[in-house]
């Protein structure tokens, strides 16, 4: 049975997120500032608690599709070539209709949704040191989550406000507004700095987490503990280009964690127990999205009235698009999955559907990503043999054939089996930002952004600042970069030089 720990009563008014009438919302007028909440472990323990609640289930935007991080993993799928969307929410992510606008609600969601988040972590992890009494390694533990999750969440933000990191880092691109110490309604907001000063503070928060982590045993997958730790800063690493780094936090995770078995595959994406899972979000009665799991994104993908009862409401309105589907071998045990949807013409998937309950869990982190992370970071090495292992690994787990491919086409089938392996997962549009791919949408697909793709390095691919941020931060410059702070909307795409 699964048991749920977050916060008592008081801690949880206390951590209520801001509504979405408030705009300066780095510095959000709900926290846990207050340090007489942190008078002992117990209390910090508690605090922490509130923060996982938000990072769950807070909201940034007031709309069922801004609930908790698994609702921005599903903009960022929508937002890719794989998934179609047809209806329902998340129309706006997959059309592109100006949703990356500082005038549009989505810039706003987002940022609404971690500043808060990390102003309460803000205030845990700068109390929690100081409480008298206690163990020390249990405020270790405490302290330790606070800033993986801390370090995770600017991660989050600055893949969304800026650029890849191989195309902002050495032009010194503006950044993300980095608190470190708890603020207020009355705290002036800081300015954008740069991004190579966000990367430091991410990777700084991870690697301290990684220290005081290390004997860290969690109860719940939905904590951050070591190995979620290595696992984000794979990522990270990843996304800065260290190869080297992106291979070794990798192979720490694979050490720990097997890959998904085929019948695990099969089995609906659903239970946080699947022995592959790093990271997850844990769902029971009384912990779930828009309280019965209504919104949650099994309800959004085309299977989910046909594998729990058609007496169940649904939006069914994510498809998938026929030249993905078509990438698969017949061979691959993934495309047993795939059926065509007559009405509609799309392909519709059995990857993810709900327990009947509607209290399944949602997977945040695999060891699958890793073995990909790994291949990916070896190839950019050129150990084209060690990569092919890695990958070749995987591929004929799933029933592919191995391949032999080297150099460029390596790498190409690397990104081909990520997309294989991960779709609806959250990693399609970040992926192509980070690949410098553009977002064509060949095949199948609804209308979108004027039919027109979108190339690589587009400004497209990065959210601009919130206009509500600009308006009420005198140290954000609304000028558009490099004259000023906000980020440009749209085509012409960033040239390089």
């Amino acid at each position: 049975m699964k048991k749920f720990i977050y916060t008592i009563a008081a801690i949880a008014a206390l951590l209520s997120a801001v509504s979405c009438e408030d705009f300066l919302t780095t510095n959000p007028t709900s926290s846990v500032s207050d340090a007489s909440v942190f008078t002992s472990t117990q209390g910090a323990q508690a605090a922490l608690s509130g923060c996982y609640n938000l990072l769950f289930f807070g909201y940034g935007g007031g709309r069922p599709d801004t609930q908790g991080y698994m609702m921005h993993m599903m903009s960022n799928e929508t937002c890719g070539d794989e998934v179609i969307v047809d209806g329902g929410w998340y129309g706006y992510d997959y059309n592109h209709w100006g949703h990356q606008r500082g005038d549009i609600f989505k810039a706003s969601a987002i940022w609404n949704f971690y500043y808060p988040l990390i102003n309460n972590l803000n205030s845990v992890i700068k109390f929690t040191p100081e409480i008298e009494g206690g163990l020390d390694s249990v405020k270790d533990e405490i302290l330790g989550q606070a800033l993986a999750m801390r370090g995770w969440a600017y991660f989050q933000l600055i893949q969304a406000f800026q650029m890849t990191y191989a195309v902002a880092a050495p032009r010194n691109m503006p950044g993300v507004p980095l608190y470190t110490e708890p603020s207020s309604d009355q705290t002036e907001g800081k300015g954008r700095g740069t991004i190579n000063e966000t990367y430091e503070q991410i990777l700084s928060d991870l690697t301290s987490a990684e220290k005081l982590l290390s004997s860290f045993s969690r109860t719940q997958k939905n904590h951050f503990d070591l190995s979620v730790v290595e696992g984000v800063l794979s990522r990270v690493y990843l996304e800065m280009n260290n190869w080297a780094k992106a291979d070794e936090y990798a192979t720490k995770v694979l050490a720990k964690y097997p890959l998904t078995t085929n019948d695990q595959w099969n089995a609906g994406f659903n239970d946080a127990a699947t022995s592959s899972w790093v990271w997850a979000q844990l769902i029971d009665t009384e912990h779930n999205l828009e309280g019965d799991g209504a919104y949650a994104p099994f309800s959004f993908w085309t299977n989910y009235i046909t594998r729990n009862g058609d007496d169940l409401w649904s939006f069914n309105c994510f498809f998938l698009n026929d030249v993905f589907v078509n990438s698969f071998e017949a061979n691959d045990i993934r495309a047993k999955q795939f059926h065509v949807v007559p009405s509609k013409g799309y392909y519709m998937t059995d990857k993810f559907y709900d327990t009947p309950d509607l209290q399944g869990d949602h997977v945040f982190m695999r060891a699958d990503e890793m073995i990909l992370n790994k291949a990916e970071a070896l190839a950019q090495q050129g150990k084209n043999a060690d990569a092919l292992l890695a990958l070749n690994q995987l591929r004929t787990l799933r029933g592919e054939s191995a391949t032999a491919k080297e150099g460029k086409a390596l790498l190409d089938e690397i990104y081909a089996e990520r997309k294989r392996e991960l779709y609806g997962e959250g990693f399609a549009w970040y992926d192509l930002r980070r690949e410098q791919k553009p977002l064509l949408r060949e095949g199948m697909h609804n209308n979108f952004s004027g039919g027109k793709p979108m190339p690589a390095n587009s400004w497209r691919f990065a959210y601009q600042i919130p206009t509500g941020e600009i308006l009420n931060n005198p140290n954000i410059n609304a000028e558009i970069w490099p004259a000023g702070d906000q980020n440009p909307f749209g085509e012409p795409s960033l040239v390089l030089e």
